[in-house]
């Protein structure tokens, strides 16, 4: 059943076409889970089926130029990459690739491609994986300390990094994405160094080329994930047409790995919503020493091979007619049943050796192919439970909703009773703040609704390393300004566990986001911020810097959840900000809508998009029920396309302070959840805050 062998013409090899699918799929789900290309498993894995190394290296690079395009386009819509520096990096990246080829081809022709090639892998791979297993210790002591920070420093801050950018060699460059300046020189002989290790390794260069932007260069770790991802897709893209006009690419095994790396490159790129601990990088830098392990064992079975290999080669060479390295080596590849029958007439030496160096090359295959389906098999499993657990989540939440909520009517939506949402109590607002500037934005949105609905606020402080406490007493002060005393509690537990405990009966939870370093003003959420939103129990209001709520986006599927529209008119009132209902017009065809609506009319818009009569009805319901509620200024906006892209570009565009939605979920046409919609907003809007209203 699995013996469907498959003759590769130009490298003259025969390979089993379902080991090259499983290749692909394993290293697929592991590249779209770290952000890399994989070829640092692949390209050992291939010369371990019996690719010639440089064939190996070039099929590689198809492979991987491939798979990295689908990733790059997804980090380039989140803005995860960093053109301006990916492009300085291609110039430097084009010419390193060409030298290490060239290089690559020099070492075939004399013979010493294969030792030296695997002695470099076993270096890089040895030396970054004990660097891994290092910053996973070093983490690991840090996390057990009372009042250690759950938002670890980003990579931008090493003293490397600050000495890289302090380079005042002109042209300097400003980086808006990455938030810093630097020398151009700086970034293309970055870009010469890791593309020229691609080209003489055969590999995308993402293994190394993403610690080395955060290290080295100091790009904040989101966009050197994009960024690199972006690289990879170019790197492998030349190095492919590179390696295909001197004959080494065999795009039938290259074609046949994508079929595995395109289904598992889309499982593992949505396992990361559902593991985000230091554990990954732990079980990474295992499998990196495990391919170095690989490697050494391989490079045993090279030295038994060195055995019979000059006796070998006369024969060939006698018995081919040719004495060209390339072409011999071909010849044997063509002619192993020859081969087979030379080595039956050989002295028993050589035939041990031969006998050794097959056994070899099996442990070395069996353990890279082994280390990447376990580590596979783990990224599988996490998006398995995740999935399964946030279906439970949704039925259990759906079942505990009261019976008019289980179908909500827009028409009903004036008609909600001005109360506390189904389900929570009536005991005000719970603001999460850690002593330290960066929640002060949160306590000071938090408090201003607070006022305005005119409930009690509770200041739960996390302690931290860095708590002020005169930023608490501000803190405190800024609620008794507005006319609420708080309540101050302060916890020193796990920060994620003690809030979800605490909030538990809040009519809102309030946390905030905090900058990446202090001279990028991008906002994000750290491990501990994150789960809260994940496994959130109450409704939950993320903020992102602004202070005041102006404008506010209520985005709404249809039927509408009234529990959603009833929360964006309460802040409303609160704040006296306007809303703007926004509904996102699923695409009928794969075909991409180019421009939002100009039109001046929203019913022009809902028959020009195809939106159903009942439909346009119920999205003027819910305006109306702002109206009537006394909300200042209630809209309508259409937009056709990708929910969570829509929503992202519609508060940019608009200059909303606010997003309101409720807890939703990504879904496939076969009905998995795959993420929740709230929190990937929740962790990726640019600017504006996320309020996500519990069902």
């Amino acid at each position: 059943m699995f013996d469907w062998v498959v003759y590769l013409p130009i490298s003259g090899t025969e390979v089993n076409g379902f080991a090259l699918i499983l290749l692909g799929f394993t290293v697929g789900v592991i590249g779209g889970f770290f952000g890399v290309g994989g070829a640092f498993m692949v390209t050992p894995a291939l010369n371990v089926f019996g690719f010639p190394m440089a064939y190996a290296i070039g099929t590689d690079m198809a492979h991987i130029a491939g798979k990295s395009i689908v990733s790059t386009f997804k980090h380039r819509r989140f803005g995860n990459v960093d053109m301006k520096l990916a492009l300085l990096m291609i110039i430097g990246t084009v010419v390193g690739i060409e030298l290490g080829a060239t290089l690559i081809l020099w070492l075939e022709k004399i013979g010493r491609i294969g030792p030296i090639v695997r002695v470099t892998y076993m270096c890089l791979l040895f030396g970054l994986g004990a660097y891994m297993l290092y910053e996973y210790m070093t983490a690991t002591r840090r996390a057990v300390k009372p009042a250690a920070d759950d938002t670890h420093a980003d990579a931008g801050k090493s003293k490397l990094a600050l000495w890289m950018q302090g380079i005042k060699l002109r042209p300097v460059v400003y980086l808006k994405v990455s938030g810093f300046r630097i020398s151009v020189w700086v970034i293309i002989g970055m870009g010469l160094f890791t593309g020229f290790l691609a080209g003489f390794l055969g590999v995308g260069g993402g293994f190394i080329r993403m610690p080395a932007l955060m290290y080295i260069i100091g790009a904040p770790t989101k966009v050197a994930v994009g960024t690199d991802l972006f690289e990879v897709m170019v790197t492998g893209a030349y190095g492919a047409f590179s390696y295909a006009l001197k004959g080494r690419v065999e795009l039938l095994a290259a074609m046949i790995m994508l079929i595995g790396a395109a289904m598992g490159a889309q499982l593992g790129a949505t396992a990361t919503l559902y593991a985000r601990g230091t554990i990954i990088r732990l079980y990474f830098a295992i499998t990196m020493v495990a391919g170095g392990v690989s490697v050494v064992f391989k490079h045993f079975a090279e030295g038994h091979k060195d055995t019979y290999r000059a006796a070998l080669n006369e024969w060939a060479r006698t018995t081919s007619g040719t004495a060209d390295r390339i072409e011999l080596g071909l010849w044997l590849q063509n002619n192993k049943a020859a081969v087979k029958s030379w080595f039956a007439g050989q002295p028993e030496v050589l035939q041990q050796a031969l006998a050794a160096e097959k056994m070899w090359s099996t442990y070395s295959g069996f353990l890279m192919l082994g280390s990447a389906c376990c580590l596979s098999a783990v990224i599988v499993f996490w998006l398995v439970r995740g999935v399964l657990r946030e279906r439970a989540e949704a039925t259990s939440a759906q079942a505990a909703a009261p019976v008019g909520q289980m179908q909500p009517q827009v028409a009903q939506v004036p008609q909600v009773p001005q109360v506390a949402l189904a389900g929570q109590a009536n005991s005000g607002l719970m603001i999460v703040a850690s002593g330290t500037p960066t929640d002060l934005p949160a306590v000071r949105m938090g408090g201003q609704i607070a006022a305005g609905l005119k409930q009690p606020a509770t200041l739960l402080v996390c302690q931290e390393a860095s708590m002020s406490e005169s930023t608490v007493q501000e803190s405190r002060q800024t609620l008794e300004r507005l006319g609420l005393p708080p309540t101050v509690v302060f916890t020193a537990g796990k920060p994620d566990e003690e809030v979800l405990r605490r909030s538990a009966g809040s009519h809102l939870l309030v946390i905030g986001a905090r900058p990446l370093t202090s001279l990028d003003p991008t906002w994000h959420l750290g491990d501990a911020a994150t789960r809260m939103v994940r496994h959130m129990t109450t409704s939950t209001l993320v903020v992102r810097g602004r202070e005041q709520v102006r404008r506010i986006l209520l985005s709404t599927d249809l039927p509408a959840s009234p529990p959603t529209v009833k929360m964006a008119q309460e802040v409303a009132l609160a704040t006296g900000a306007s809303v703007e209902v926004l509904y996102t017009v699923p695409l009928p065809t794969m075909y991409r809508a180019g421009k939002p609506s100009k039109a001046t009319d929203v019913a022009e818009d809902a028959q020009r998009l195809g939106v159903k009569p009942d439909q346009f009805d119920q999205l003027l319901a819910i305006r109306a029920s702002l109206s009537d509620a006394g909300v200042s200024q209630a809209t309508i906006k259409l937009r056709q396309g990708i929910v969570e892209e829509e929503i992202l570009k519609e508060s940019v565009e608009g200059d909303f302070d606010l997003i309101v939605l409720k807890e939703g979920y990504l879904r496939t046409p076969f009905g998995l959840l795959l993420g929740r919609l709230s929190t990937n907003l929740a962790t990726r809007s640019p600017q504006a805050s996320v309020l996500i209203v519990k069902r």
